[in-house]
C-alpha cells in the first residue's frame, strides 16, 4: 500500500508461531552451505562470460543478481541471529555482534558498509524476541529489507505510546505493509504521520527541539570544491528543497541565446541556424540543483544588501492537510515530496509563504475547466500533483517538478481538462504512452496503467 493509505492502518497479519531452538539437528543444512559456497564462486566468472549472453538472458541474471543482493542481506540476518542464540558470537573474540559481522564479511573479501553490517546485526539481536515476531517472519520469509526492518524498529518505539490501542506487533504491521518501494523513507514518513494525528503537541515539540540542533558546515574536498553539509528541521527543509526544486528542472536553451540562455557556437556566421530548434539542457541534476541554490543565494543577498527591493511572497510550497489541522492544529500537513509537517509548521508557513491549499475547486479557481480550456490551470496541476505526487508511469519515480499533466482521454478525441482525466507523467513516459497509445483508469486516490498498446480512446482515428 501507499502512504497515503496507509491509514486507516491495515490488520495485523500472521505471525508463525516457532517452536524451541535446537543448536544442530540432521538435515540438508550441510548440502546447502555447500551449494551456496558453489553459487559464490560462480558469481566470480559472471563478469567474464556475460557478453556471451543475448538481451533476454542479460535481463534474466540481472533479476537474479538483485535477488540475492536483497536475499542475502536478509538471511544474513537470519543466520545471525542464530548465532547469538547458540552462543556462536559470545564465545568469539569479537566485542559485539556488528564486530562479528563486520569480521566475516572482511574474511569473505567482500567489502560490506559499516552501516549495513551494524543492520543486519540490529535486526538479528531483535528477531530473538518474542516481541518482534512480525519482524522476524516477515525477514524470514524475505518480504522485507534489513533496512526497512530496522528503521520499523527503531519507529515502533516512537509510535507505540501514543497509539495505546495497539500493541507492539500491530505497529509493525503497519510499516511492513506499506510500499516495499518506500522503503525506510516510507517507515519513518508513517511514522510521522501516525504522531501528528495522535501526537500532535509531541511532534512539534520533537521538531522545535530539532530546529534548535539544525546545522550548517563546510568544508574543502581534495579536489578543490567546497562541500556543504546541512541538517535541517523537517519543516525548513520543505522550504529549502521546494525552492530549489522549482529552480532546478531542465531549461532547453535555442541555439541563437535570444531567450538568455547558451547562444550558438562562436564563429557560426553561417546563419542557417534554425531560431525554432532548441538545444537540451546537459546538465546534470546535481548540478542543476547546485545552480538553483546559487540562484537563490544571489538574489537573496541582493534583496539583503538593499540592491533590490524584495518582490513577492516566500517560496513556494504546496502542502496537502484538513481543514481541522489548519484551523485546529490537530494532524499535519504533508508535501509533494512526502515530507510530514506537524500543523504548527503549516501554519507558520501560511503567514509568508505562497501556500496552494489542498482544497481546490472554489468559484475562483474551479478544477474541471471541461472543454473551454485545453492546457491545465495552474490549481488543476496542484490538484494533479496532490494525488499523484510525480510520475504515475509504473516503476517510475521522477518527481513532479521534471513532469507533465497528460489527458488519458487526449484533447483533440474529445477529452477533458480536469481531474478525472489527467495523470501526471514524466517527460519521458509522456512520449512512451502517446507513442505506444497507452491508457489508465483515474481514480481519487490515483492512476492504474493498461500497458497494453492502442488503447488509448481515439488512437485509431489518430492513425487514420
Amino acid at each position: 500500500m501507499s502512504l497515503d493509505s496507509a491509514l486507516p492502518l491495515p490488520e495485523r497479519p500472521d505471525v508463525p508461531q516457532g517452536g524451541a531452538r535446537v543448536p544442530v539437528e540432521p538435515g540438508r543444512g550441510p548440502v546447502v552451505l555447500e551449494r551456496v559456497r558453489e553459487l559464490a564462486a560462480l558469481l566470480d566468472e559472471v563478469p567474464d562470460v556475460v557478453h556471451q549472453l543475448g538481451d533476454a538472458q542479460v535481463e534474466s541474471l540481472t533479476q537474479v543478481l538483485l535477488r540475492l543482493h536483497g536475499r542475502s542481506a536478509q538471511v544474513a540476518a537470519v543466520v545471525t541471529a542464530d548465532a547469538v542464540d547458540r552462543g556462536t558470537v559470545a564465545g568469539s573474540t569479537a566485542a559485539n555482534t556488528t564486530q562479528w559481522v563486520a569480521r566475516h564479511a572482511a574474511a569473505a573479501g567482500v567489502p560490506v558498509e559499516p552501516v549495513e553490517a551494524k543492520s543486519i546485526a540490529v535486526v538479528a539481536e531483535a528477531c530473538r524476541e518474542p516481541k518482534n515476531a512480525v519482524i522476524a517472519a516477515a525477514v524470514r520469509q524475505g518480504t522485507c529489507t534489513v533496512s526497512t526492518a530496522r528503521a520499523a524498529l527503531t519507529n515502533a518505539d516512537k509510535v507505540a505510546p501514543v497509539v495505546p490501542f495497539a500493541d507492539r506487533g500491530e505497529v509493525l504491521s503497519w510499516f511492513l505493509q506499506l510500499d516495499p518501494a518506500l522503503g525506510v523513507r516510507g517507515v519513518q514518513a508513517l511514522t510521522r504521520k501516525i504522531l501528528a494525528t495522535y501526537a500532535s503537541e509531541a511532534l512539534s515539540a520533537q521538531d522545535a527541539k530539532l530546529e534548535q540542533v539544525e546545522t550548517l558546515t563546510w568544508g574543502t574536498t581534495a579536489t578543490g570544491m567546497t562541500r556543504l553539509v546541512a541538517e535541517l528541521a523537517p519543516a525548513n527543509a520543505a522550504v529549502v528543497k521546494a525552492a530549489i526544486t522549482a529552480g532546478s528542472a531542465p531549461r532547453p536553451a535555442s541555439p541563437g541565446g535570444t531567450d538568455g540562455s547558451t547562444p550558438a557556437e562562436p564563429g557560426d556566421t553561417s546563419g542557417t541556424a534554425d531560431a525554432s530548434a532548441t538545444v537540451r539542457d546537459d546538465r546534470t541534476p546535481g548540478k542543476r540543483r547546485a545552480d538553483a541554490l546559487v540562484e537563490l543565494v544571489t538574489a537573496g543577498a541582493k534583496v539583503a544588501a538593499g540592491e533590490v527591493a524584495p518582490v513577492g511572497s516566500a517560496a513556494t510550497v504546496l502542502l496537502t492537510m484538513n481543514l481541522a489541522a489548519l484551523t485546529e492544529g490537530i494532524g499535519g500537513a504533508t508535501t509533494p515530496a512526502g515530507d510530514v509537517l506537524d500543523a504548527g509548521a503549516a501554519r507558520r508557513a501560511a503567514c509568508d509563504a505562497e501556500l496552494i491549499p489542498a482544497v481546490l475547486g472554489g468559484p475562483s479557481q474551479p478544477l474541471d475547466v471541461g472543454r473551454r480550456e485545453r492546457l491545465v490551470t495552474k490549481g488543476l496541476r496542484a490538484a494533479v500533483l496532490i494525488r499523484d505526487g510525480g510520475c504515475t508511469f509504473p516503476g517510475c519515480d521522477r518527481p513532479p517538478g521534471f513532469c507533465e499533466v497528460h489527458h488519458v482521454t487526449p484533447w483533440w478525441a474529445g477529452g477533458t481538462t480536469s481531474l478525472t482525466n489527467s495523470a501526471m507523467l514524466c517527460c519521458r513516459h509522456h512520449q512512451e504512452v502517446h507513442r505506444r497509445g497507452f491508457t489508465a483508469q483515474v481514480r481519487p486516490d490515483g492512476v492504474t496503467w493498461d500497458l497494453i498498446p492502442g488503447r488509448m480512446p481515439g488512437r485509431n482515428r489518430a492513425a487514420a
